[in-house]
């Protein structure tokens, strides 16, 4: 039996490209047998960069855009600043309202590589939980990051999951009211915290995930995947666009080689110097100052949020 399968990306002009490459290993996996709706959540995308995506169409494989800007207006005026600058990463968020054609539906980040068919993936049963999504890998890596999820967060740091790549209970998202729990607390509390769009899902669905093997988000790092390889995620700043030797980055460029995009981007590789990898390199360390600035803070999910709840899963499903 033919299934519909909807799958939403995030997107503006300046990541256009590496979505390109995205759709092009995305639509490579897809199957006859099932119709996949993809839809661009865009802030501000050209009409000839909308085209140039339009053109992987097939006749099981349709490709839409949805502009939240005049959405996103009246609650842009509530985030405080410091949260302007990741305004893309809160559409996820918005899938809820939008689309209550939906039920489920699948999330996907711009920077990933798909090598498998993402109907796998939507078949992921997550009845009784508001979502599924693999763990954060890069807070086994690293014991500052540990501590921050448990310290900050307020959460144990296996629990803590990448947003990059989710299943939605988009059914369970409207009774659960998740973007009404998530623009109350934004607005209402203000978090200090790294990355909002993400700890605050954390919080809002801790103890209602459900896991998948880190190889449907596998960022780059050596560890292997749990499972098979299906998706590669080039999260941070490991982007195979920069760095030549980003770990599975030989599968961008693979699906790179059919994207129209594909001199813009190996012109991207070869301009990128030493002086661009000694600004990451600042940025890891200005982030590594947050974190130590975040730990005097009184405005944390640990102090304020939890500290008034003392049993977390009250979170969850009060």
């Amino acid at each position: 039996m033919q299934k519909t399968v909807p799958i939403f990306f995030a997107c503006n002009d300046k990541y256009v490209p590496y979505l390109d490459v995205a759709l092009i290993s995305l639509i490579a996996h897809t199957s006859p047998e099932n119709t996949y709706r993809i839809t661009v959540l865009k802030n501000a995308i050209s009409e000839r960069n909308q085209a140039i995506l339009k053109r992987h169409e097939t006749d099981n494989v349709t490709i839409d855009f949805f502009d939240v800007k005049e959405m996103l207006e009246p609650i842009r005026k509530q985030l405080p600043d410091r949260f302007y600058f990741s305004v893309d990463a809160y559409f996820r968020l918005f899938i809820e309202t939008s689309f209550p054609q939906y039920d489920k539906a699948i999330y996907l980040d711009s920077d990933v590589i798909v090598l498998h068919d993402v109907a796998e993936l939507y078949d992921t049963d997550v009845g009784g939980y508001l979502l599924a999504a693999a763990y954060e890998q890069n807070t086994d890596r690293n014991p500052m990051f540990t501590n921050y999820v448990e310290d900050i967060i307020g959460i144990p740091h296996k629990t803590y999951f990448n947003s990059g790549v989710m299943v939605m209970n988009l059914k369970e998202f409207r009774r659960f009211r998740v973007q009404e729990r998530f623009l109350h607390m934004l607005t209402q509390y203000r978090f200090d915290c790294l990355a909002p769009d993400q700890e605050y899902l954390n919080v809002i669905c801790f103890g209602r995930v459900k896991y998948l093997p880190t190889g449907w988000n596998k960022h780059s790092f050596p560890e292997p995947p749990e499972g098979e390889l299906k998706l590669c995620h080039y999260a941070l700043s490991c982007k195979p666009w920069h760095y030549r030797d980003t770990i599975n980055g030989e599968y961008f460029w693979e699906y790179a080689k059919d994207s129209e995009f594909y001199g813009l981007l190996k012109s991207e590789l070869e301009g990128y110097g030493e002086a661009d990898r000694e600004r990451d390199k600042a940025a890891f360390s200005e982030l590594i100052k947050g974190i130590e600035a975040i730990y005097r803070s009184d405005r944390t999910f640990c102090k304020l949020w939890f500290g008034r709840n003392a049993d977390r899963k009250e979170v969850s499903h009060g």
